[in-house]
């Protein structure tokens, strides 16, 4: 009998390689967000998500209205399904998936995260 080896990619171990193994979306999740998220900041979002434990940064707390951990899961979990569901659309000002790809790019080459927003 054959050994067969299975191709199986793990799971991400820190933000970083969310960044590098995932930059489309990083970049629909800073679109999605409207330019709220940088490319690292987007990255720690997905990658708390992927761990199962809640994100709190201003924008999920407002929409869970408080920092309930089930609630921010919860808005964490809505947030990168509207980031992948809405793809298509996120073009224009503040919308912007080209740009937001752009400084995604950036980063990963080893340019400067925007300090505060990704449009700012």
């Amino acid at each position: 009998m054959e050994n067969i080896t299975l191709n199986v990619r793990s799971k991400p171990a820190c933000a970083e390689e969310v960044l590098n193994r995932y930059p489309r979306l990083v970049g629909h999740l800073i679109a999605e967000s409207l330019g709220y998220f940088t490319p690292r900041s987007a990255a720690n979002a997905i990658f708390m998500h992927i761990k199962g434990h809640p994100f709190c940064c201003e924008w999920y707390v407002h929409c869970a209205q408080g920092y309930d951990d089930a609630k921010l899961l919860d808005v964490g979990k809505k947030a990168l399904m509207l980031a992948f569901r809405n793809r298509r659309y996120h073009t224009g000002y503040m919308a912007s998936y080209r740009h937001a790809k752009a400084i995604t790019d950036s980063v990963k080459s080893g340019g400067p995260d925007p300090v505060f927003a990704s449009w700012f």
